[in-house]
């Protein structure tokens, strides 16, 4: 993993994860965004609205300074199941992708030299914040890409 990151190459890993991330969800039929297996028994619905949380959570974080977050990631994911399964999906993803844009501007409005501080937010247990931002973006879709992706080729 890096020690620190500029803005410029943290945007930049951010939005081409993001291209790939919308390049997938252009494939999936909508009509099929509530069957469950794109990951476990998520549906792709239930992953849009599991990455939307978390670029949310990051979002109020670098905006309040707080994370109010309790309970282990598993009870916290959920929850976030729970919450959104009857939401429909373009509610969801106008939602993410509204949130996503919000927390583009605020990594853009951070100050350089606070990305890699590690003391500048106290929710990010002394890591830098590019790291939690990262893991909640360029390295989140990721993780979800290869299930969907095995999850398209099966149908």
């Amino acid at each position: 993993m890096l020690d620190s990151i500029t803005k410029a190459e943290l945007l930049e890993k951010v939005r081409a994860a993001r291209a790939e991330w919308e390049a997938l969800l252009a494939e999936i039929d909508p009509e099929r965004s509530s069957e469950p297996g794109a990951m476990g028994d998520w549906s792709i619905k239930d992953i849009v609205a599991h990455i939307g949380f978390w670029e949310r959570t990051v979002l109020d974080g670098l905006r309040t300074g707080e994370r109010g977050l309790q309970g282990d990631l598993d009870e916290i994911n959920e929850r976030v199941f729970l919450a959104n399964r009857d939401r429909p999906l373009d509610e969801l993803l106008a939602e993410e992708r509204e949130t996503y844009q919000q927390l583009l501007a605020a990594i853009e409005a951070l100050p350089e030299d606070e990305l890699s501080a590690p003391d500048r937010f106290a929710w990010t247990g002394g890591r830098p914040v590019w790291v939690l931002v990262a893991g909640n973006t360029c390295w989140h879709y990721p993780e979800h890409r290869e299930s969907i992706r095995a999850w398209l080729a099966g149908r």
